[in-house]
């Protein structure tokens, strides 16, 4: 099996690597205001990916999940209703507490992202010679199997 299918295989996790490794960047002095339209895209995507892998959620709870301010997730989710990407309802039990969801449009904006991220991925990965390659997806393989025993649901760097 070749470079490409082994990590169309494991293409699934590499967002869960990205977000890993955005955590660690995240906390880095080096991020700069150059880079923030990027991270807003990629928080944008975990907040996306959060609610299509858990359901619906409340503000606080994707605040304290993704580890992002709560007045920052407030500005950023009005702009993804508006892009129709998240929907906002009353709780059932409480209707000043609203609940966020994502749309089939916010399904379609991840699968976009993943695509995306992919395609720069392997783009990447063709700059390398063959031997790098084989072994940088193998690396990225054990990653994910090593990161898979820990329980991702309460790992602080597996929000999803």
């Amino acid at each position: 099996m070749n470079y490409k299918e082994r990590l169309t295989r494991v293409s699934s996790h590499v967002m869960t690597l990205t977000g890993f490794f955005h955590g660690v960047v995240r906390r880095s002095p080096a991020a700069q205001a150059a880079q923030a339209e990027a991270r807003t895209n990629l928080v944008r995507y975990h907040i996306l990916k959060c609610l299509e892998r858990r359901g619906p959620h409340h503000l606080t709870e994707i605040s304290a999940t993704l580890a992002v301010k709560k007045n920052t997730l407030s500005e950023l989710l009005d702009r993804m209703v508006r892009d129709d990407l998240v929907d906002r309802a009353f709780a059932p039990d409480d209707r000043r507490m609203t609940i966020l969801g994502i749309t089939p449009a916010g399904r379609a904006a991840i699968r976009e992202f993943e695509k995306s991220l992919m395609a720069n991925i392997v783009d990447f990965l063709e700059t390398l010679k063959e031997d790098d390659r084989r072994d940088l997806v193998r690396a990225i393989e054990s990653m994910i199997r090593i990161l898979a025993r820990r329980d991702r649901k309460s790992s602080k760097y597996f929000p999803f």
